[in-house]
């Protein structure tokens, strides 16, 4: 059913977020502007505290080329077979991050004591710049963890003390584990001396003045820390990373707050990396050694005994030379146990590696050319099982034995150890069938020999064996050379081009940026409380949002009443703002209703507190003051306060009508002032709702227009009662009042649909208690986000809620 109301009622548009407004964020942000100087100066000190207060942080960094050729570990050695392994920069970059590289290096550093200072602002750390060390036995049980407080009492005696007590137990027994410490046992007693140990259950350490230290007396807190916290600190904080895309320069970084003390870890670091690769490097070349070593024992002992038979007998027999026959027996002999000898040689090799596979000793393999033995596959085979080793070791260091590039490269290591394996047997096999073939013809040569006098066959055969025992030990003195010279010849693959040094200035806090936070969160916070207050706020807050939404017209605004007036304000102040803006109303109302007779206006809201009874009395009042015979009727039998605002008595009113019991001439009380009388809500009914629909409602209404020309009706609130929809009926034109800041977007609803059911006639809107801006040039104007209040009040009364 269509209302009939005058106006054509039309669908609102498209829902507006009413609480994200912007222009009004921006107007509740210029209302606490005060609070917002107050978050950035708060906001600005805090951020000055925390300067002062913050270690400075820098950027440590040196730079590391890692060479790559074919020789070396870094090149992937399964792409001959399409294994596909990790790239090896990224390996040597999780080596430089591993956990045994930091331990390794932190060893070789005296960093397992921190000392620290303090002054006003801040707590920091000194590194080598302590006038006192401390000495700690790491053989025995030491504290961890937590600083301990060293105060002078004078030039030799000092007290200790534990800051927080939390504190861990070093065990020398389980370095990489800290044992459980019973905190309530932990304590520091008496006055200790300079020079002399501290020794307790669970520490022992003596505090030394160093020499050549000028200040004295100085109080400080020392830290314990075990080599396995420090690899483990260092480990996570070094940042190692390619300097650019596809090159081979890896930059290993730290963020430090002690430059010097960083600077030493990071050099340590490449130090020990580039000895742990040059001792892979030479691994081959000290095996060598270390074979042929074992080998001139026995042959020295060997020639030292011939050499000394053969000068013996020569001696003794008189006989320095062989004759021609002799001779030619001896040198087909000599060739004969050359070649004997260079086979036993290859035998002894073959059975010392085979021995060191069985033993799983692959790191102490030697290659076959080393020692003057061609096997061309084994000498393929056994440098790339030592490269595989040593990588599959590396890796073993970085990553998880479930990793499949770990896996894929046990694999192809095992497949090499069963590879070398089976060649080193077959060759032994081959070896020992030469050499017997040699002793065979040896053999033959034995009847030779025996058609010799014996003195020439004794002197043969001595210095045979001499010979023998020469030559094998002047070739292996040439391979120990040859060794000793490639091991000092080898050098790291990879190169510093920086070593450790600061980049850049502070890298944290920055001062300029931390202010530029400080200030825009000072801005920010006030403005995010005003979001979020608006996004939970559910009031009405803007006129043209509330226009776009409602179905009914707005015909008037009433701004705010800052005024002693009290509720009669067009009474008492008829000159004022606000009574133009009743004025306007009454303007309105000529074009809402053309009938030249009496006039029946209700005015009713959604809830209690809206401005109603304020509206009523004043339109009321504004009729009277156009000389219109106007009555104001308390319909609200419930709640009313049209009494106290005109200092009446509520005894009689329209109750009593409404049951019988009284005349209109004797229920109507005048108000003080012209053309304007007062009919009250009287007794409160048990039963207003059924009083309301009596008929006697209708004939009270019939007699009000015949004695006045305006009938004033303020009703109670049409979202709480029942009989407010039957008053809509009988009056010619319905008031609902929607109140700034404090009506609530949902009561809009609610009159839409009393007027798409058509239970509100010619219902018309007024918006009540807009916020007022007076201007010197024009006089008076309005804004609805300011308010002339003292600051103090605007400022609780906004972070209150509505």
């Amino acid at each position: 059913m269509k209302p009939e109301n005058i106006h054509t009622i039309s669908k609102p548009k498209e829902r507006v977020d009413e609480n994200s407004d912007i222009k009004k964020l921006f107007a509740d942000v210029i209302k606490i502007w005060p609070y917002i100087l107050v978050f950035v100066f708060v906001n600005l000190c805090i951020a000055y505290i925390l300067l002062k207060t913050t270690n400075p942080t820098y950027q440590v960094k040196a730079t590391l080329e890692i060479k790559q050729d074919k020789n070396a570990e870094s090149v992937d050695l399964f792409q001959t077979i399409g294994i596909k392994m990790p790239n090896s920069i990224d390996n040597e970059i999780a080596i430089l991050n591993s956990f045994t590289l930091a331990l390794t290096a932190v060893k070789q550093l005296d960093f397992n004591v921190e000392y620290f200072q303090e002054n006003f602002w801040r707590h920091y750390e000194i590194y080598h710049s302590a006038p006192y060390a401390v000495e700690v036995d790491w053989t025995h049980r030491q504290l961890l963890g937590d600083e301990i407080q060293l105060t002078f009492k004078d030039a030799t005696n000092f007290t200790l003390d534990i800051n927080d007590k939390s504190m861990a137990l070093y065990v020398p027994l389980t370095p990489d584990k800290k044992g459980v410490l019973d905190l309530k046992k932990l304590e520091f007693k008496g006055d200790y001396r300079l020079n002399e140990w501290i020794t307790g259950t669970n520490y022992k350490f003596r505090i030394v003045r160093l020499s050549g230290t000028a200040e004295k007396f100085k109080d400080f807190s020392f830290r314990l820390r075990s080599d396995f916290d420090l690899a483990e600190a260092y480990s996570k904080r070094m940042k190692v990373e390619l300097l650019k895309k596809e090159s081979s320069i890896l930059s290993l970084g730290l963020e430090s707050q002690m430059v010097e003390k960083d600077k030493a870890y990071i050099n340590k670091l490449i130090q020990v990396y580039q000895e742990r690769e040059l001792k892979v490097k030479n691994q081959t070349s000290i095996n060598t050694a270390a074979f042929i070593k074992e080998q001139l024992k026995s042959i020295i002992d060997s020639m030292v005994f011939f050499e000394d038979k053969l000068q013996s007998y020569r001696t003794r027999n008189e006989s320095f030379n062989l004759k021609e026959q002799g001779s030619a027996v001896y040198t087909r002999l000599g060739s004969l146990q050359d070649n004997s000898a260079a086979v036993s040689l290859k035998i002894k090799y073959y059975q010392s590696t085979l021995a060191y596979l069985e033993q799983d000793k692959v790191s102490q393999l030697v290659v076959p050319s080393s020692i003057g033995i061609e096997e061309t596959v084994l000498e393929s085979l056994i440098p790339e099982l030592l490269e595989n080793q040593s990588k599959r070791e590396r890796l073993r260091q970085v990553l998880s034995p479930e990793n499949q590039a770990l896996k894929d490269l046990e694999f192809k290591y095992n497949s090499l150890l069963s590879a070398v394996r089976e060649n080193l047997r077959r060759s032994l096999s081959a070896a020992n069938l030469s050499l017997k073939d040699i002793n065979n013809r040896m053999a033959a040569l034995g009847g030779e020999l025996d058609q010799l006098p014996q003195v020439e066959r004794n002197l043969l055969s001595i210095q045979r064996q001499f010979n023998i025992s020469e030559n094998i030990y002047t070739y292996l003195l040439q391979k120990r050379s040859e060794a000793e010279i490639t091991s000092a010849s080898n050098v790291p693959s990879s190169q510093i081009l920086d070593l450790s040094r600061q980049v850049g200035g502070v890298l944290s806090p920055i001062s300029s940026r931390n202010y530029i936070i400080a200030f825009c969160l000072g801005i920010l916070i006030p403005v995010l409380i005003v979001f979020v207050r608006n996004s939970f706020d559910n009031k009405i807050c803007d006129v043209k949002l509330l226009e776009k939404r409602v179905f009914a017209p707005l015909v008037g605004v009433i701004f705010r009443n800052f005024g002693r007036e009290g509720s009669a304000v067009v009474l008492n102040s008829p000159r004022s703002f606000i009574s133009e803006n009743f004025r306007s109303i009454r303007a309105s109302t000529q074009f809402l209703h053309e009938q030249q007779d009496s006039l029946v206006i209700s005015f009713t809201s959604g809830k209690a507190g809206e401005g109603k009874t304020f509206c009523s009395i004043n339109t009321a009042s504004i009729y009277a003051l156009s000389g219109k015979k106007t009555v104001l009727v308390g319909m609200d039998l419930r709640m009313p306060k049209i009494a106290e605002n005109f200092n009446l008595v509520n005894d009689v009113g329209v109750s009593n009508y409404l049951i019988g019991n009284g005349v209109i001439d004797d229920l109507v009380k005048p108000s003080g002032y012209a053309n304007l009388d007062i009919l009250l809500s009287g007794p409160l009914p048990p039963n207003p709702a059924e009083l309301i629909v009596r008929p006697t409602f209708v004939e009270m209404i019939k007699e009000l227009r015949e004695r006045y020309d305006v009938v004033i009706l303020d009703c109670p609130p049409a979202g709480f009662v029942s009989e407010t929809i039957d008053i809509f009926k009988i009056a010619d034109i319905n008031f609902y009042i929607f109140r700034h800041l404090n009506s609530e977007w949902s009561s809009i609803d609610y009159l839409n649909s009393l007027i798409e059911k058509g239970l509100m006639k010619k219902a018309y809107v007024i918006y009540n208690d807009m916020e007022v801006v007076f201007n010197k040039q024009y006089g008076y104007g309005y804004h609805a986000a300011v308010e002339k209040q003292p600051m103090s009040k605007k400022m609780s009364n906004w972070f209150s809620k509505d």
